[in-house]
């Protein structure tokens, strides 16, 4: 494995910007696969940077270019070392290829062009504006990134409107615990009793770093997990999580085909849900679309 050398990267940025990416210790090949939202959760890092950081490191198009690091500089006049033989060549070093950031599509800089940069949008004006961009993409589910000020925040929405996303429930039982084991994962949440948690210790490690295991604190566990999964498939309830290790809530709130006003509203109240103080900055946007910042703060 190479170690990176933080010294010698990003050479290619603001000084603010490299040094601001440098103490978040992300590689260039994670940038190109994280969202705007979590660039901007940086510490240092503004709305404005992202542009720029964009402009060398992104992964938009289909096909990327490659660009090869220059070969150290190994000296050729060494001088002969008795009993050693090749003394005075040298080895040849083979220069490194690493895939060069991909730059934004043309779709993608025209629809960039609508978005008005700096500019806060209300929730109604977003959803409309995303709508419009929307209808050049296939894939248009709607995606809410909250910044926050912490970590380790998690908990459960209540919206006023279905999401349209199904959910994938199981009930822990011996059955599942078997397919669990087996690498058949077909569901998205998994709900135990307090009774089933001792059997299910065994199966942590395959859980736990798949977001998988019951919680208490997410709901998952409960005396009544038929009653639980009956709730969290009428499809106005919603589990959210800051990432493990950032200060970030991505959350899919359905398609942008659905109804604006209904939209609308779950985005507010999803807002209002986790807590308007504990928010930083709201993106609002579709699959393969800009990013729209949200204003909020009035909710």
């Amino acid at each position: 494995m190479t170690k990176t050398n933080w010294k010698e990267i990003y050479n290619d940025l603001p000084t603010h910007v490299a040094e601001a990416l440098r103490a978040a210790r992300i590689k260039p090949e994670q940038i190109v696969t994280k969202e705007d939202g979590e660039l901007m959760a940086i510490e240092g890092i503004k709305e404005e940077d992202v542009n720029t950081i964009r402009a060398i490191y992104n992964s938009e198009t289909a096909e990327g270019a490659k660009k090869t690091e220059v070969a150290p500089v190994i000296p050729t006049d060494l001088p002969a070392v008795a009993g050693v033989e090749g003394s005075q060549t040298t080895e040849e070093v083979k220069p490194k290829k690493v895939i060069a950031p991909r730059k934004r599509g043309k779709k993608y800089r025209l629809m960039s062009k609508e978005v008005k940069k700096g500019e806060l949008y209300s929730i109604e004006d977003a959803v409309e504006k995303l709508s419009k961009l929307a209808g050049s993409t296939k894939l248009k589910t709607v995606e809410l990134t909250l910044n926050t000020h912490d970590t380790g925040l998690r908990g459960e929405l209540k919206l006023s409107h279905s999401t349209g996303k199904e959910i994938k429930i199981a009930i822990f039982s011996d059955k599942v615990a078997s397919d669990i084991e087996k690498g058949k994962i077909d569901f998205s949440i998994l709900l135990a009793t307090p009774a089933d948690m001792p059997k299910l210790a065994r199966l942590a490690k395959i859980l736990g770093p798949k977001g998988l295991m019951p919680n208490p604190k997410s709901g998952t566990v409960t005396e009544n997990p038929e009653k639980r999964a009956a709730e969290l498939t009428s499809g106005g309830t919603l589990p959210f999580k800051t990432e493990a290790k950032f200060p970030i809530i991505h959350l899919s709130l359905g398609k942008i085909t659905q109804d604006k006003k209904d939209l609308a509203e779950n985005i507010a109240e999803a807002i209002r849900g986790i807590g308007v103080t504990k928010i930083k900055s709201a993106y609002l946007s579709c699959t393969h679309t800009p990013s729209i910042k949200l204003a909020f703060s009035n909710l």
